[in-house]
């Protein structure tokens, strides 16, 4: 059996402050903290499951088989009653069942009586502020699936499979060494140093990765920016996308992605599919192979092209489909392939 250990203490700190509002007589406000800590005795094949909102939570990996998980819950108001109420509202419910530990925050809005739950802020120096605040240490072994609402989620370096559910804040990672990660982003932001690679969605969201080997991605209505990636599947949509240097295969779909762009293509035979739907594409015209269809847009190409077909003069209507075929120098290089409609393609040295 388990052996499951729970450290369950709290304890207060209260200070006055003094805060600032739109009134012209400054206000004196009391910040009290309650702290939970938990630990669980784990093997390997255990997963933690963290549900939290209006605050961050952050990971840490350590060598010992068990999960520490430390949570801080900070409440401001400008009396110490309004203080109480907020922090006898909020609590951290777990459960153990089989592998799974589950840690969650619930927040009891009908508490709110007096102040309302609609005066509630969730930025430091408020009059009316609550804040729930994890820090997880666990084994590199362990899955783990964070949900976080109205808060920051950050992990320096995770190795084992990772889904993140992330509204209204940013995720933050150094490191991902599985290729199991599924992450979903809204309304915040997504910035990632190297990636194994995984199964991203955000939307509302801008997307940083600076290296990932292999990709599956859907965005919509943000930023992408990709520095180097062997193998990438996405639909880009309502967004701005840069990718670096792809070094394997590529099946883009583009839906209004105004200017995206690719900075370098791999030099192996490599295909590079690209369906664009009112959407400009701009490619780096290396020593690569073409199949280039247009309409409703233009395309456009150096100086240096060998085309084996290319559309005849009655042909070159701009709403008319017009197919490029050819290569670049001895086309040696990636194999391209782009459908566009009501867009431009440009091959560019």
């Amino acid at each position: 059996m388990k052996k499951i250990i729970h450290l369950l203490f709290s304890f207060t700190l209260l200070w006055p402050s003094l805060g600032f509002s739109t009134d012209p007589e400054p206000f004196m406000l009391i910040e009290k903290r309650r702290h939970v800590v938990k630990v669980y005795e784990v093997t390997e094949r255990d997963q933690l499951m963290v549900d939290n909102q209006y605050g961050e939570v952050k990971v840490n990996l350590w060598g010992k088989n068990e999960i520490k998980v430390e949570v801080i819950i900070t409440a401001i108001a400008p009396s110490e009653s309004q203080v109480s109420e907020y922090l006898s509202s909020i609590r951290i419910g777990e459960s153990r069942l089989k592998n799974l530990i589950s840690l969650r925050t619930t927040i009891d809005k009908s508490s709110f009586a007096r102040s309302g739950w609609s005066n509630m802020k969730w930025r430091a120096g408020e009059k009316n502020f609550i804040q729930i605040d994890y820090t997880i240490f666990m084994p590199k072994e362990n899955e783990l699936v964070v949900k976080n609402q109205f808060g920051n989620t950050n992990i320096p370096s995770f190795e084992a499979p990772l889904t993140i559910n992330s509204r209204h804040g940013n995720f933050n990672a150094n490191v991902l060494g599985n290729a199991q990660n599924v992450i979903n982003s809204q309304f915040g932001q997504v910035t990632i140093g190297k990636m194994e690679g995984g199964n991203l969605e955000c939307e509302n969201s801008d997307l940083k990765v600076d290296k990932v080997r292999t990709l599956m991605l859907n965005i919509k209505s943000g930023e992408l920016s990709i520095g180097d990636v062997n193998d990438l599947t996405t639909n880009i949509n309502y967004s701005k996308a840069i990718i670096g240097k792809l070094r394997g295969t590529g099946k883009i779909r583009l839906n209004y992605t105004n200017n995206f762009r690719m900075e370098e293509l791999p030099s192996s035979e490599e295909n590079l599919n690209i369906h664009a739907e009112f959407s400009s594409v701009t490619l780096p015209a290396e020593s690569n192979s073409f199949n280039v269809t247009v309409t409703n847009g233009d395309f456009s190409f150096p100086t240096n092209v060998n085309f084996s077909k290319q559309p005849s003069g009655e042909e070159r209507s701009p709403n008319q489909s017009r197919q490029y075929q050819g290569k670049i120098g001895s086309g040696s290089g990636a194999k391209i392939t782009v459908f566009s409609n009501f867009g431009d393609v440009k091959l560019k040295n």
